[in-house]
């Protein structure tokens, strides 16, 4: 993942793939709650994304950016 360079960039905040619950998290990433939980210091501001399984933060991109419908 890598952060976009122009303002109109796709980002990860407006994309499909990125799941932005928490619980859903919690519930992803075994052992998760004993870093302090997703909703805390730990996590951030940083999201599951569901296509790259991965933590993405809201303004990183990707090529495989969908709108969010």
């Amino acid at each position: 993942m890598s952060a976009p360079s122009s303002a109109d960039a796709p980002e990860c905040r407006r994309c499909r793939h990125w799941a932005d619950d928490r619980a859903l998290l919690e519930k992803r990433i075994a052992g998760l709650a004993s870093l302090g939980s997703a909703y805390g210091a730990s996590v951030g501001a940083s999201r599951l994304c569901l296509r790259h399984d991965r933590l993405t933060m809201p303004r990183d991109g990707c090529i495989a950016f969908v709108e969010r419908g």
